[in-house]
């Protein structure tokens, strides 16, 4: 599918110039700014939950039902370091992800500059790492961001190796090996995607070789049983538990999202969920560019084979993210409800499952705009990068700033809002002995209880609060994101414990933002 004749050639042909780095350093540090500028606040679902995984690593959940989560120990294990260091912190909460989007954000770049120049990878990454969803997954707890953001780089090596840029390619195939075990660690179904490395390699290492990379993925997988069976009991406890989610309980109104529908609605689910977001437009374009590129790349080939022109070493490039693009989207929809409506293995609906591909259809839709530039104006040398950044400024614009009905990130309570860390000052000085919060505040207010990286400020107790009788005279009452998609569960359950306010309870702090509330009783 690549050009497999001329990169050696064009690579060792390639000047090597010193300020290669100065814009990927440039652009991952203004990056970097962006993501500590805008953090986002810690949710009191899953995110909490691989945050008590961390704290008590290695160990089992209290209910069974959260297993999946500490099982993930490529995700548990890295935030229980870091907790050693910070304590339950936000430093904590958000060193991983952060440091997983920064290896996202450079292996895109790497990989669009690889294969078809700087503009393509610079374009590419501040577009993906513009897109709304990823700002806020690229500061929280989840594993489906840092999964993708391991194999991408794996992904960003083997392109590397392929054109001969590296020295001692063997550790470096060590490197890819490690890259793709720990993304299986943090999340398991990124291994539908692995193929696409071998398609990379292929007759660029013997097979000998690819025992280096192959070594330390099934040291991945023997170490994970024996982990597994060692505390579980179990050593297929992580497949057994991950095949099971889509069995797991849900309320009725979210179960009928995703069982029982339609056969179309499941193979349509990427598209329709893209289209909610508020660069969807652009987005669906470049999804729709890349598999455009991946038909075009795969009549070449059709052709090649029965002694025809084959298609150009670009289009073969570019057709390599639609391959991407299939890997995952084939067993997805299949487990997400094709083979089994009633009883679905994941939920379609939640884009956090499609990040794998996320990489592939931004760089395949503007590297497929780069080339139709080069097209239709051949001796226009500003027609393509005019197409390319016209795009991308309408995909970024749209994700910051939002359209009509569909509000950007910027500006967002989930990444703008600074009430907790208004609450953890107040607390310092406050001389508060006992504050109640509702079940879902009182899951994420510890990590306010320090510093942001890890300093007790207070000693009081906290408890949960489920009816406005409960706190004594004296107590301090806090509220949080009623009405705000900040902590959307928090604000729904300070709602469900607080529908009114006593009027003997007495206001004391507000957040400059006024999502947060704090009382004293009277």
């Amino acid at each position: 599918m690549l050009d497999t004749a001329s990169e050696p050639a064009v690579a060792a042909a390639a000047p090597r110039r010193r300020g290669e780095l100065l814009l990927p350093a440039i652009l991952l540090a203004a990056y970097a700014v962006l993501l500590l500028l805008d953090l986002s606040v810690p949710q009191p679902v899953d995110h909490s939950r691989y945050m008590d995984a961390a704290r008590s690593f290695p160990s089992r959940p209290p209910d069974p039902i959260f297993e999946h989560q500490y099982l993930r120990i490529g995700l548990t294990a890295p935030t229980a370091l870091a907790m050693k260091v910070f304590g339950y912190s936000e430093a904590t909460y958000h060193l991983f992800p952060v440091a997983a989007a920064l290896l996202l954000f450079g292996s895109v770049y790497a990989i669009g500059r690889l294969l078809f120049g700087r503009l393509v990878g610079a374009v590419s990454a501040a577009v993906l790492g513009c897109v709304g969803i990823v700002v806020v997954a690229g500061t929280e707890l989840l594993p489906d961001l840092p999964a993708t953001a391991l194999f991408t780089a794996a992904v960003a090596l083997a392109v590397a190796l392929r054109r001969g840029l590296l020295r001692h390619r063997r550790v470096w195939l060590v490197v890819i090996g490690v890259l793709l075990g720990w993304s299986y660690l943090v999340r398991e179904f990124i291994v539908f995607v692995w193929p696409l490395v071998p398609v990379l390699l292929w007759r660029r290492i013997g097979r000998w070789d690819a025992l280096w990379a192959f070594v330390p993925v099934a040291l991945t997988g023997i170490g994970e049983t024996a982990f597994n069976a060692w505390l579980y009991g179990d050593p297929l406890a992580r497949l057994h538990a991950g095949s099971g989610l889509g069995d797991l309980p849900s309320r009725p109104e979210v179960a009928k999202t995703f069982h029982n529908l339609p056969l179309w609605v499941y193979l349509w689910r990427l598209p329709q969920q893209l289209a909610t977001l508020p660069e969807g437009p652009g987005l669906l374009l470049l999804l729709a560019l890349t598999l455009g590129a991946g038909v075009v790349c795969s009549v070449g080939l059709v052709r090649g084979w029965r002694g025809g022109p084959p298609a150009d070493p670009p289009i073969r490039r570019a057709g390599v993210f639609a391959l991407w693009i299939v890997l995952l989207w084939v067993p997805l929809t299949l487990l997400g409800g094709v083979l089994n409506p009633a009883h679905p293995k994941l939920r379609l609906q939640l884009l956090r499952y499609w990040y794998p591909v996320f990489p592939a259809f931004v760089l395949g839709g503007v590297a497929a705009l780069w080339l139709l530039g080069r097209a239709v104006r051949p001796r226009a040398r500003a027609a393509a990068p005019a197409v390319v950044c016209c795009v991308a400024l309408l995909t970024a614009g749209l994700a910051v700033f939002g359209r009509p009905g569909a509000p950007g990130w910027a500006g967002s309570p989930r990444v703008s809002s600074d009430a907790l860390p208004e609450f953890r000052s107040w607390l310092a000085r406050s001389g508060a002995r006992t504050v109640w919060a509702d079940a879902k505040l009182y899951r994420v207010l510890p990590i306010y209880f320090v510093t942001r990286t890890g300093h007790r400020v207070w000693r009081g107790r906290l408890r949960p609060l489920t009816n406005a009788g409960q706190p004594a005279v004296g107590d301090f009452v806090v509220a949080y994101s009623v009405g705000s998609d900040a902590c959307p569960r928090c604000g729904d359950a300070a709602k469900a414990a607080l529908p009114g306010i006593p009027s003997t309870w007495r206001p004391v702090l507000t957040s400059h933002d006024h999502l947060l509330h704090v009382w004293q009783v009277h």
